[in-house]
C-alpha cells in the first residue's frame, strides 16, 4: 500500500498518525515514571524501614534511563 492509498482510505498522512502514536506512548510511559516517583516519596516519607533516599534516587535514575530508551525507539 502506497502513501497516497493510506492517506487517501484513513484521511491522516502516515507521518502524522506515527507522531500521534509516538506521543500517547511517551505520556504512558511518563505518566508511569511520575507514579513510580510519586509511590517512592511516599514510601521514603513514612520511613520506618521503607527504602532510604540513596535507594530512591537509584529507583528514578532506572525509570529516567526506561523512559529514555523507550523514547529513543518511539521517535517518528
Amino acid at each position: 500500500m502506497s502513501e497516497a492509498e493510506f492517506q487517501a482510505w484513513s484521511g491522516v498522512a502516515p507521518g502524522t498518525l506515527a507522531t500521534v502514536i509516538a506521543t500517547m506512548i511517551a505520556l504512558l510511559y511518563l505518566i508511569w515514571l511520575a507514579w513510580v516517583a510519586l509511590s517512592q516519596y511516599k514510601a521514603w516519607a513514612r520511613g520506618g524501614g521503607e527504602p532510604d533516599l540513596g535507594e530512591v534516587a537509584w529507583l528514578l535514575i532506572r525509570g529516567t534511563v526506561v523512559v529514555m530508551v523507550v523514547g529513543f525507539f518511539i521517535r517518528p
